[in-house]
């Protein structure tokens, strides 16, 4: 069993670890931390990367679990996100297949970031065709005994063969994005290209 917690739109990386692990365990009860990727992802834009956040109640100073960690929805955020993926991805060769089921999971009622980022990772996985890839559970009891693993403390970026990005031809390939991204791009060739990561780490 891998430990881990989960991240918004998982990076690359993440996603090359969860691959090759036979069983994930998606962590509810570790300590929710502020510099992770848990409330963020990272996109290629037009003038380099755009930075998507989620807010969080109680901001930076929130200490707590991260099964207890709730959204603040003060501002617009799904709009905005949303808004800011329409315009990094309208010109994406996969987008027209994804707008609709994307439109409708930022449209979506959510109150618990563990919550959502569990949507979003669930709407990654079978529109990239990858559930007989990557085996999960989650876990929010109160008798975790392993720590989650921080998967993205060690990066290789050699381990990414680049891919059409939408603003490669202004900023060049930018590898370990989110995984959102690969989608966009790749489409239905997402799991191929996991396998052409995974070939490279033997």
């Amino acid at each position: 069993m891998y430990y881990t917690d989960l991240q918004y739109f998982p990076t690359i990386n993440y996603l090359l670890t969860l691959v090759n692990a036979s069983l994930i365990a998606f962590s509810g009860d570790v300590t929710y931390k502020k510099t992770s990727f848990m409330n963020k992802m990272e996109l290629p834009g037009a003038n380099g990367i755009v930075k998507l956040s989620i807010p969080i109640k109680g901001g930076r100073s929130v200490k707590a679990l991260y099964k207890d960690v709730e959204i603040d929805h003060k501002t617009a955020w799904q709009t905005n996100h949303l808004r800011t993926i329409s315009s990094i991805y309208g010109n994406a060769p996969f987008y027209p297949f994804y707008e609709n089921g994307i439109q409708e999971l930022y449209g979506s009622d959510v109150t618990n970031l563990f919550q959502w980022n569990l949507r979003c990772f669930e709407f990654f996985v079978r529109n990239a065709k990858m559930s007989n890839m990557i085996h999960y559970e989650t876990v929010v009891g109160d008798n975790l005994s392993m720590p989650a693993a921080d998967i993205n403390t060690h990066v290789d970026i050699d381990l990414f063969p680049a891919y059409h990005q939408v603003f490669d031809d202004r900023v060049g390939f930018v590898p370990n994005m989110s995984c959102l991204d690969l989608l966009m791009n790749v489409g239905p060739d997402t799991a191929t290209y996991m396998n052409q990561c995974q070939n490279k780490l033997h």
